[in-house]
């Protein structure tokens, strides 16, 4: 085990590599001479996410512990490709690397993606695990979640990579709460330019790496370390009630939500989101964070914030099943970026709950969307927005942020199922 010095241009180097087995490993190890003895904290990213993303953490946490920055097969700039690896080949992996390392005991910081390795990890090896972070877990079959992630594999298939673009960063990006995460324009269109210019490994790895979400079938058992759950307020691609939900599962753990953040809280919200984990690590107490809630005896129904619904001036609409090409008037009882709910009054409707191949024309705009029935209550529809083209997302967007009112009465939003094991 080699840790060398950090410096300002070392996550541009090389990394590491170590085979175990035929699977290719990537790391930096960096510590100071005087922490050698202490316990590692290791980083495990996101899909998107290379060593470069951890730099802020890594200048803090360098001062005090040595730094593993780790990307597995198929993971952040790892390039190999490993399709019949699952989420739970790599903690044999993980505890592979460690022992070839000559580490017998680490802290695990898993962000999105990289959080469902480190759970895992953590619950199947807790000797190993001194303490684990893991921000916006991903690791739930919530229905909305199921099918938006199949839909981004059917395009990527497809080759329709603009269109998988626009719907990875809706995904990421709560467009219904822009304005408290303060994401702009120009911060959503280098996401997409990013995710739009992927290489075919990358499309192959991400592809990969979505699978073996979708074939996770739930976690048996849970980490047992002092552990810290946190996440964007608004995320709404890994929900804070999944993630409380998930916190409470576990032995030891605390749920922190950032406030004015998505899934994206890491960038959005630098400042807290590093002084949060950080302190975690040091252990010490991490109540009263400016911009942070803690929670340690779960996270209450009444806390959720649910997506703003509004109402338009116009609420007409056409439904057009693009298969058979019959076409229904509608109307929307409410919408936002996200869904909407369709008043069936005026038609009889006689589609699948399942259609895949609907899509949503409203009165007066000048792009489509691409839409799924999620539930259907009488004469309502319950739907979900597929956003699949960047300049009908932003027109939508400039629609609801003319609206200054939304529809408090509307029906509740669809029950989806949560499988935490």
């Amino acid at each position: 085990m080699q840790f060398s010095t950090f410096e300002s241009n070392s996550l541009k180097q090389a990394p590491s590599v170590q085979m175990i087995g035929r699977y290719k490993l990537e790391f930096h190890l960096f510590s100071q001479p005087e922490n050698l003895g202490k316990t590692p904290v290791v980083f495990l990213g996101g899909a998107f996410q290379s060593f470069t993303s951890f730099k802020t953490e890594v200048e803090l946490v360098y001062q005090t512990h040595p730094v593993i920055l780790l990307d597995l097969p198929s993971q952040g700039s790892n390039d190999q490709l490993a399709p019949e690896l699952d989420l739970a080949d790599f903690s044999s992996l993980l505890k592979g690397f460690f022992e070839a390392q000559g580490i017998d005991q680490v802290m695990m910081v898993g962000i999105s993606y990289g959080s469902a390795m480190a759970t895992l990890f953590a619950a199947e090896y807790p000797n190993f695990v001194e303490r684990l972070l893991v921000s916006g877990i991903t690791c739930f079959r919530r229905d909305t979640l199921v099918l938006l992630l199949e839909d981004s594999l059917n395009l990527l298939a497809q080759g329709e990579l603009k269109s998988f673009a626009a719907t990875a960063v809706s995904n990421l990006v709560n467009h219904n709460r822009m304005q408290e995460t303060e994401v702009g324009k120009t911060y959503r269109r280098l996401l997409y330019r990013q995710v739009a210019r992927l290489n075919d490994n990358e499309q192959l790895r991400y592809a990969q790496n979505t699978q073996r979400l979708l074939r996770f079938e739930g976690f048996d058992k849970f980490p047992a370390c002092p552990t810290l759950v946190a996440t964007g307020e608004y995320d709404n691609f890994t929900l804070p009630a999944e993630n409380a939900a998930f916190a409470a599962s576990c032995a030891d753990a605390q749920f922190a939500v950032i406030e004015d953040a998505d899934h994206l809280s890491q960038f959005e919200r630098r400042d807290v989101t590093s002084e949060l984990f950080y302190r975690f690590i040091q252990n010490h107490c991490i109540k009263g964070i400016a911009g942070t809630r803690l929670y340690s005896d779960g996270y209450t129904s009444q806390e959720r914030r649910l997506q703003p619904r509004l109402t338009l001036n116009n609420d007409k609409a056409l439904l057009i099943d693009e298969v058979t090409g019959i076409k229904h008037d509608v109307r929307i009882a409410d919408i936002n970026f996200s869904g909407c709910q369709i008043n069936l009054d005026h038609c009889d409707l006689t589609l699948s709950e399942n259609s895949k191949g609907l899509q949503l024309y409203i009165d007066g705009m000048v792009h489509h969307f691409h839409v799924r029935i999620m539930e259907r209550h009488q004469k309502n529809l319950r739907c979900i927005l597929i956003q699949r083209d960047v300049k009908a997302a932003d027109e939508l967007i400039e629609l609801l942020e003319g609206i200054s009112e939304f529809n408090p009465h509307s029906l509740p939003m669809m029950t989806e199922n949560l499988r935490l094991g």
